[in-house]
């Protein structure tokens, strides 16, 4: 029997991925129909995780939505229910610690500007309370987070992107604004919630032509507070930027660049770079280019000369433990198959002996990843060349992530029905490359396809994955 299912898999610990374990991954599983994105996983680590999903219509006016509580065991608690205007589409939700947030915005026609809501849900006394903001244009979002009552999110409209913040308690929506400048890129939003306000990474082109990348500091309700460029280095581009808090002064700053052809430069990337940001300044940058890297299977240049590879990148988040702060960045490539096709019944090509070459888009091939450790002051640790297994897939999404063991490094990613890990100390290979199967529910099972699949370190050394599989 066929079945279209979300599945949660709970791993126990690294230590799984990397022996034959007696213990199998806890599951569950929720049926829907091919292709559709009913479910709705938020994470909450030790105080375990909520599903949600679209229930049934409540009156005439409202939409019945149930919030399905999971404890650590994957246990299910007492589910309750939250009521939003009908014709609503899930976005995103954020769990702050305390306060389930989640976003939703109304389905409208062409013509008619939607609603946007944001709910806002106490875990453990389920009281929960909807808010409605009726000034936004047609948008998608970009990025959602919350914290103690505010909510932050981008939105990008006639390509460029617009940065809000929502005072819960108020009722008041505030947008970031920058004079003379649009904001092409949302690099990052990030909470200091050791300093109480905000830290935005933004790409901006002026109306003079000029681009620039640049952080920006600001209050919870957006007013600014400090702003600082990037440096600008001759012959260098900023293509990413990422952003990861130290302590209450000092940060540092990571993402990719390229060199060379400036026409070029925003799509195609050619090593990553460091920089700390410490009270507020930006420091030197650091440039490390892939060819250069100390790995011994890496591309490798001995003149030391900057070489312009110009890679096509999916770039991670800072992952950061105490001591090293690591980068992943994932290559790949469009993949086409070319083929002759002779219209014999076309006059336009008969007896020309012309044969057209048809061009059919395959998806896109996931390569290897780069995984780059750093140590505080942005200098390289060490680094990795991790080659991905025959990936092969219509949907762009970063997929590879790690987890800092007492005994190494766990990199892993998971791709329809296995996962492949490997276990790293710095440069040294402890475990090498392995692929496991994620076990179904039932035995005789047969994975047809999946979509989807997302792995997320839970809590400690606990994992979930994520996804649809058919």
């Amino acid at each position: 029997m066929k079945r279209i299912i979300l599945f949660i898999i709970l791993i126990f610990s690294v230590i799984q991925l990397f022996s034959q374990a007696a213990d199998e991954p806890l599951r569950i599983e929720f049926p829907t129909a091919q292709d559709a994105y009913d479910y709705h996983c938020t994470l909450m680590g030790n105080k375990g995780l909520v599903i949600t999903y679209e229930g049934d219509m409540h009156g005439t006016d409202s939409l019945q939505w149930v919030v399905m509580p999971y404890d650590t065991n994957l246990q299910k608690q007492n589910p309750f229910y939250l009521y939003i205007p009908h014709a609503s589409q899930w976005l995103d939700s954020y769990y702050d610690g305390e306060t389930l947030y989640m976003i939703f915005k109304e389905i409208v026609g062409k013509k008619t500007i939607p609603r946007t809501f944001i709910t806002c849900t106490d875990i453990h006394t389920h009281q929960s309370e909807c808010y409605t903001i009726d000034s936004l244009p047609k948008y998608e979002l970009s990025s959602f987070k919350a914290y103690n009552g505010y909510v932050f999110f981008s939105i990008m409209h006639d390509n460029s992107f617009n940065i809000y913040t929502y005072n819960i308690n108020k009722r008041i929506l505030n947008e970031f604004y920058i004079p003379d400048a649009a904001v092409i890129s949302d690099q990052f939003i990030e909470i200091d919630t050791i300093n109480q306000k905000l830290i935005l990474g933004l790409g901006l082109l002026f109306s003079s032509k000029v681009a620039v990348v640049a952080a920006f500091e600001t209050t919870f309700d957006a007013e600014l507070i400090t702003e600082e460029a990037l440096p600008v280095r001759d012959g260098y581009y900023y293509n990413t930027v990422r952003y990861h808090q130290i302590d209450s002064t000092s940060a540092i700053i990571m993402g990719t660049y390229n060199i060379g052809n400036e026409r070029k430069s925003g799509y195609y990337h050619t090593g990553v770079y460091t920089l700390r940001y410490d009270n507020s300044k930006m420091g030197e940058p650091v440039f490390y280019n892939y060819a250069n890297l100390n790995r011994k299977d890496s591309l490798k240049s001995r003149s030391g000369r900057e070489v312009s590879i110009d890679l096509q990148l999916l770039v991670g988040d800072i992952l950061a433990n105490d001591s090293c702060f690591s980068l992943i960045t994932e290559v790949y490539y469009p993949e086409y198959t070319y083929t002759n096709n002779y219209y014999e019944t076309s006059s336009y090509y008969y007896g020309s002996g012309y044969n057209p070459t048809v061009t059919t888009f395959q998806g896109y091939r996931y390569v290897n990843a780069y995984v780059t450790c750093f140590n505080r002051q942005g200098k390289l640790m060490w680094d990795q060349y991790f080659p991905f297994e025959n990936i092969l897939t219509k949907r762009l999404a970063k997929r590879m992530s790690l987890y800092y063991a007492p005994f190494g490094t766990a990199l892993f990613y998971p791709y329809n029905a296995s996962l492949t890990a490997s276990l790293v100390d710095g440069y040294n290979l402890i475990e090498k490359t392995s692929t496991i199967p994620i076990e179904s529910k039932y035995r005789k099972d047969v994975v047809e396809y999946s979509r989807d699949i997302n792995m997320y370190n839970w809590y400690d050394n606990n994992f979930v994955i994520v996804g649809y599989q058919s």
